[in-house]
């Protein structure tokens, strides 16, 4: 009887433990980490070189085409005409037609937006990712901790049973019945060990964090589960915040600057040129002579400005191909566009449904199954200790404590599970 009511004061100080784990625990910190990440993941870093790449090329597509000026100089000289020379200095300006600027700006200006909603896309699916693979390393750590309480309890118990069984107070059947127990809990807790290692591993990488780095992906508790908000808001706050749909809208209309520029490069440019030439001419007059009987030599000095314009010879079907490619462009992204606006209420709703039944689950458990299978224990032990049941009974009750202990911690995962998917979803927190 003694070693009876030690046993039942020990499950009670383990399995208290157990309750204190799953119940008041402090906020986690897994927004912390998701920062982290933004700051550290290289697929984010690299998003970020891609928007200011695109910042560089809206800045490069408003410089005009540049002008030429030209400067010649002929001499007859080298080839044995003397007296004649020529210099002329031109300038040439390309002039473009169609508004040719103004659409690759607005061209740069769609690419930019593009760049930008494609980081907030990335960085949507990483937030969503570290979140799942926080939730899947703080719930394998939450079982280790439950299953650990369980080993403590059967090592106690076993130590205290295995000396009655020497001493030939207990029968040895006693004892191997809890060593077998105490078995399954080592291999359910090396299991859960291993579980919460490689979920913490997906989490660094996730997060970008180096092998040897420090780690900071520290896992605490499981993500607070209040959202407010109903059906209605999450419906009409992902079709208003949703990268995706942001995305697809910025293709569309990158899209559609890019027809316009290509119909606009259908057009020719001119080219406006100006140009000065200088010319000096010397030859012999052919009735003149000088005093000593030479030719009169006559020199001719000339003045020319010439002032013209070219234009090329191109019509439109030198590039109907590229009309057409970015016409099909354009379809094809407001096709996209609409499919998104289909399917993301149709998604909402799914993920709100979840996040109901997730939440219901976690109720039923709480209150109709948790608290009745502790209840239930008790009760067990009381009969035990009057030598009503035998410690098979005691054991199998513990066990399916111990597996609605895991249940219930499945089911808060699964909750927060699905409060990711939410925010997933609206793209953006719900808090």
């Amino acid at each position: 009887m003694l070693w009876r009511r030690t046993s039942l004061l020990t499950l009670s100080m383990g399995l208290g433990r157990i309750f204190g784990q799953m119940q008041g625990a402090p906020a986690s910190g897994v927004d912390q980490l998701v920062q982290q990440a933004f700051a550290h993941n290289r697929e984010i870093l690299a998003a970020r070189q891609r928007v200011a790449e695109a910042r560089g090329l809206l800045r490069q597509a408003g410089v005009r085409p540049v002008s030429t000026i030209e400067v010649n100089a002929g001499s007859g000289r080298p080839l044995g005409t003397t007296g004649e020379e020529e210099y002329t200095i031109g300038y040439s300006r390309p002039l473009e037609t169609a508004g040719k600027r103004s659409k690759r700006v607005a061209l740069a200006e769609q690419g930019l937006q593009l760049a930008e909603a494609e980081l907030a896309e990335l960085r949507r699916q990483l937030a969503y990712d570290i979140k799942v693979r926080y939730i899947d390393a703080a719930a394998n750590h939450r079982k280790t901790a439950a299953i650990e309480s369980i080993v403590t309890v059967n090592r106690a118990s076993y130590r205290l049973i295995d000396a009655r069984v020497e001493r030939g107070d207990a029968a040895p059947l006693e004892r191997q019945l809890l060593l077998v127990e105490l078995n399954r809990a080592e291999a359910q807790k090396a299991t859960a060990v291993g579980q919460a290692e490689s979920a913490r591993l997906a989490l660094r990488q996730s997060m970008g964090i180096p092998p040897g780095a420090n780690d900071e992906a520290k896992v605490a508790t499981l993500p607070p589960d209040d959202v407010v908000a109903n059906l209605d808001d999450v419906r009409k706050r992902a079709l208003e915040n949703r990268p995706d749909l942001r995305l697809a809208g910025a293709l569309e209309s990158q899209s559609g600057a890019e027809l316009a520029l290509t119909e606009a490069q259908s057009r020719p440019d001119l080219t406006a040129s100006a140009q000065y030439a200088r010319r000096y001419s010397q030859f012999e007059d052919p009735l003149r002579r000088t005093g000593s009987g030479s030719p009169l030599l006559l020199q001719d000095r000339d003045n020319i400005l010439t002032l013209g314009i070219s234009i090329p010879l191109q019509s439109r079907r030198r590039n109907e191909g590229n009309i057409e490619a970015a016409v099909a462009r354009q379809r094809a992204a407001g096709l996209r566009r609409q499919h998104l606006e289909v399917t993301i209420p149709l998604e909402a709703e799914a993920a709100w449904r979840r996040y109901q039944a997730a939440k219901t689950a976690v109720g039923i458990l709480n209150r109709g199954v948790l608290d009745e299978s502790r209840r239930n224990l008790l009760v067990i032990r009381q009969a035990y200790d009057l030598g009503q049941l035998r410690l098979l009974d005691v054991l199998n009750e513990q066990r399916r404590l111990l597996e609605t202990e895991l249940s219930f911690v499945d089911a808060e995962a699964e909750l927060a599970r699905s409060i990711a998917e939410l925010e997933r979803t609206v793209g953006g927190s719900l808090k």
